[in-house]
């Protein structure tokens, strides 16, 4: 019986026993890494004058050229495929793309509509933000909203030194309205405390607060009351089959025979 892979050519690469990881640390650059690099753009090469497209990848040379703030800034060599040119792409933080530093150029593909027999959309409405009417306009806005903005600033500063004006006093109301709301919340640390050792109740297990519609006087009273108030008698089933039978209707002559000849076996067995 043949063993699992038996007689399949097994590649060197691909032999687990074979193969030794690899550092990427590129023996003959010791500061570099050789990565896999996507190219982020169409570009021209600058030697050959050929197109590469967007998306071919290549093995490329890392590198930290510099720093954007905290951010690095990283440097791809790449060799191009169709020749022995070298180029160079570098990460940009501060604007958020690529730039090619050197050995190539980026393709521009601004579309124009009127070079392919388009119609250019043009807005007719929009104003000339060129025009002096537009920047008198503008002007005459920002003054507005800088009045407005003025008299909200003088509004806070009249609010902010009426109402400290005294801050003795004031700081001594503040003082005072919370110790009235920490005695609150210790007077019901105490009751919930309680309740939870009457009724068992675990310190896990949240207490729901006190309801404005079940924890009034009048709700409470109206429960014990009801509770107290003395229940009517259970009739007997007797007075209940008699009362049945009483509202039972009559049967005529004919059908009470009929009725007891019908029971008259059941009884004879009895």
């Amino acid at each position: 019986m043949q063993g699992f892979n038996m007689g399949r050519y097994r590649p060197y690469d691909e032999d687990y026993r074979e193969v030794k990881k690899k550092s990427g640390i590129s023996k003959q650059n010791p500061g570099t890494r050789v990565v896999r690099f996507e190219l982020p753009f169409n570009i021209w090469c600058g030697s050959c004058n050929n197109h590469i497209g967007q998306g071919v990848r290549y093995n490329a040379h890392k590198t930290q050229v510099g720093n954007y703030y905290s951010t690095p800034i990283w440097a791809f060599r790449c060799k191009c495929h169709l020749c022995q040119n070298w180029f160079e792409i570098r990460t940009d933080p501060q604007n958020t793309r690529y730039v090619i530093e050197s050995g190539a150029r980026q393709q521009l593909q601004d579309w124009d509509p009127e070079e392919h027999g388009g119609h250019p959309i043009h807005d007719p409405d929009a104003p000339n933000e060129d025009g002096a009417f537009s920047q008198l306009e503008k002007t005459k806005t920002r003054q507005k909203d800088g009045a407005k903005r003025q008299a909200r600033i003088e509004e806070l500063e009249d609010h902010s030194a009426e109402r400290w004006s005294d801050p003795y006093t004031i700081n001594a109301e503040l003082r005072k309205s919370f110790r009235i709301e920490k005695k609150a919340r210790i007077e019901r640390a105490e009751r919930d405390a309680s309740l939870r050792e009457r009724i068992g109740w675990s310190e896990d297990m949240p207490l729901v607060g006190e309801s404005s519609g079940l924890a009034t006087p009048d709700v409470r009273r109206e429960w014990s009351e009801a509770r107290d108030a003395p229940r009517s008698p259970r009739r007997s089933s007797t007075t209940t089959l008699k009362r049945r039978a009483a509202r039972a209707p009559r049967m005529s002559a004919a059908a009470r025979n009929l009725a007891g000849q019908i029971l008259a076996p059941g009884r004879a067995k009895r």
